[in-house]
């Protein structure tokens, strides 16, 4: 199917997230390609961060830097090529907004992509662009019990406050549940997620502008870079580690995260935090 002028090449977006065998729209290759996802392509801000440049969301230059750049991105980026991926592959998906709404109690604005799937009678949850305390793999939206997902605990409620009517996602934290998304089942267009790109990308006060955020899940943790905090969890085992050297930096984000910098349009890597 050709986007924008570009035809993706499925078999080769397969194999980025190590995935070479044949994928049918059902559940079971949902839960899969998701978790995929998730483990091969990280979370990072590194071309906001650090080249100080508004990523683009055409489908050619995200196959191109995602693909066949090995790189990451953020949600505009990562749940982009991933709901094109999943329409090639016959899956009934449409890209929805979301609210940020972890650990903070004022009204939050929209800021996030989201992609909801629809199974039959279930619809699904298939967030790649979210990392931190997101879903580390495909969630139901349709019920109340909790879910747990690769060692943590979802749930899915309605809203009845500021956001009646939307869907709320929580985590399971330290005995008591924390809400994480609300997200508006709302199909936008394309145009707007163009603009809060856009706005993410370049305000000077962008939390995507202040400090590099890498993540990415593991298959018995996550690994994640906060400024030059580097922090490795596997299982009840938790590694943190303050980044001295600029070449410690550059391994690490090479090394355990799997970004190809190598490149002539590859980012610079200082180690302050402010460019």
């Amino acid at each position: 199917m050709i986007m924008d002028e570009y035809l993706l090449n499925v078999p080769e977006y397969l194999a980025r997230i190590g995935i070479r065998e044949p994928v049918c729209a059902d559940e079971a290759s949902l839960i899969r390609l998701t978790r995929a996802h998730l483990e091969a392509v990280p979370f990072e801000n590194l071309e906001i961060c650090c080249q100080r440049r508004e990523p683009s969301l055409e489908p050619r230059d995200l196959y191109m830097k995602i693909v066949v750049g090995r790189r990451g991105g953020y949600c505009f980026e990562l749940n982009k090529l991933f709901f094109l991926l999943l329409k090639e592959l016959g899956f009934q998906c449409r890209s929805i907004p979301a609210r940020v709404v972890h650990h903070r109690t004022e009204p939050r604005p929209i800021s996030h992509r989201a992609i909801l799937v629809a199974l039959g009678d279930e619809t699904w949850l298939c967030d790649v662009g979210f990392g931190g305390a997101g879903p580390k793999g495909a969630i139901r939206m349709n019920i109340s019990e909790p879910q747990c997902i690769f060692g943590e605990e979802f749930s899915v409620s309605i809203d009845q406050g500021i956001y009646a009517g939307e869907y709320v996602l929580s985590r399971r934290e330290e005995g008591r549940w924390e809400p994480v998304l609300v997200l508006k089942d709302e199909p936008w267009l394309e145009a707007d997620f163009n603009t809060l790109n856009s706005y993410y990308a370049t305000y000077p006060r962008s939390p995507f502008l202040l400090k590099r955020v890498l993540y990415r899940c593991t298959p018995d943790g996550w690994i994640s870079l906060v400024g030059n905090t580097f922090t490795a969890v596997a299982g009840t085992n938790r590694q943190i580690v303050e980044l001295q050297a600029e070449q410690q930096l550059q391994e690490i984000i090479e090394h355990r995260f799997g970004l190809c910098l190598k490149q002539s349009t590859a980012p610079t890597l200082p180690l302050s935090n402010t460019l």
